[in-house]
């Protein structure tokens, strides 16, 4: 209660800052800079077969500040805190508070922590930022913020992204340290290993060139060396992925338009890490919809491979968003996995208000095993400019069937109300 207290009263301080529209100094740029505020109230709660309902009531709040650019030079820094309003003791914050192990995982333990700091460069068609920072490139499959958490996956790194050739994006970053979703108050780093569920110690190199020559087509080349050490940690989650995606579209008579999204990869054990297993698999997604923004059906099929036993690895990835919303694909099975789904969006032209229907049938790449069925639903709204509010329902039914390592049901409901000034 005390840490709310101080960080609603740093809200009503910082909201209270003026920007200013540019920098004839450094010193100009720091005072002058502007404020970020960022808030997220949620209730979720989580039931799943053989635990206990699990009942979460957080608040995540986010302070930044960004100074003015001088010289093409920025700073940025932002804290985080994430505070139980209820009893932390109601959900099992993924094994992180050991009185609520027998509940259903809801992963947003309480935290205060860093989330960004760094220092960016802007000029010559170029971004350099180098420090702290947020990275989502793509559609987040592969790496990503895993922004639906309350504390957000950020990264110690080296990027830069150049746009000097017409239509063309180039992007490269080095990545020193993952800071993911637990927190960093949570258990230690053991020497010799990628570290623990707090953070990983890393090694990775984040390449992607895009292409745009026209609205109706765009594209990117990729290739992902992620090195987190040769702990046991390091080598279940290292890999080498290098793949290739598109999306089509086409336009038709009044709103009316159509989409083909197509992505492929290939994964093996990374080169730089001599503890692991030895395996090469794939990665294909093929989406096509179609429809008005009144209304868009589409149809998809995503496959992450399975080789020797191991399964296609997204360990950076913002997984909440693929492969259905109860979270129970957020690691892929040892034998793989294949997601059939269909789903319809609609919007209220008039209200704003949107709905997002999704249907999975889940497979496994080897072995034959049908792993179960997924309804999920979310409903948003955003009420005025800086308030949106979000309920989400996602329903995962187990198969039965012997062979299936993911026999538990599990049910999630969410409500939520975020602000951003």
């Amino acid at each position: 209660m005390k840490r709310l207290v101080l960080v609603c009263g740093i809200l009503v301080v910082v909201g209270g800052f003026v920007m200013a529209e540019e920098a004839d100094s450094i010193m100009d740029a720091i005072v002058s800079g502007t404020p970020l505020v960022n808030a997220r109230l949620r209730y979720e709660h989580a039931e799943s077969d053989g635990a206990k309902d699990s009942d979460a009531f957080t608040l995540r709040t986010r302070l930044g500040y960004s100074t003015l650019k001088f010289k093409g030079l920025r700073g940025f820094v932002e804290y985080e805190d994430v505070t139980s309003l209820g009893d932390e003791d109601d959900y099992n914050s993924a094994g992180l508070n050991t009185n609520a192990l027998d509940h259903t995982v809801i992963a947003d333990p309480e935290a205060l922590e860093l989330n960004q700091a760094y220092l960016e460069y802007m000029g010559c068609d170029s971004v350099i930022v180098a420090g702290r920072q947020r990275i989502i490139i793509d559609n987040a499959r592969f790496i990503g913020n895993v922004g639906w958490r309350q504390n957000e996956q950020t990264y110690d790194a080296y990027s830069v992204k150049n746009e000097s050739i017409k239509d063309v994006s180039l992007y490269y970053a080095f990545v020193d340290k993952v800071y993911r979703i637990f927190g960093q108050e949570h258990g230690v780093e053991p020497d010799g290993s990628a570290g623990n569920a707090a953070r990983y110690q890393s090694e990775s190199h984040l390449i992607n060139v895009g292409w745009g020559p026209c609205d109706s087509f765009s594209g990117s080349l990729y290739g992902y060396l992620l090195d987190f050490g040769e702990g046991m940690v390091g080598a279940a989650n290292s890999s080498d992925t290098y793949g290739l995606s598109c999306l089509v579209k086409h336009k038709g008579e009044g709103d009316c338009s159509a989409s083909l999204a197509l992505e492929y990869a290939s994964q093996s054990d990374n080169s730089a890490t001599t503890v692991g297993m030895d395996y090469t698999a794939g990665y294909f997604m093929a989406d096509l919809s179609a429809g008005a923004p009144v209304a868009r059906f589409g149809v998809g099929y995503e496959l992450l491979g399975s080789d020797n036993g191991v399964g296609f690895k997204t360990p950076l990835a913002t997984a909440h968003k693929f492969n259905g919303w109860a979270d129970v694909f957020l690691v892929t099975p040892a034998e793989g996995l294949e997601d059939m789904y269909v789903y319809l969006s609609t919007e209220c032209p008039k209200t704003g208000a949107k709905m997002k229907v999704v249907y999975h049938d889940f497979s496994s790449d080897t072995g034959g095993i049908d792993y179960g069925d997924e309804f999920d639903v979310v409903l948003s709204r955003k009420a005025g400019e800086n308030v949106t509010i979000i309920a989400k329902y996602s329903n995962y039914n187990a198969d039965s069937g012997p062979m299936n390592p993911l026999t538990s049901d599990v049910e999630r409901v969410s409500v939520e109300a975020s602000l951003a000034f």
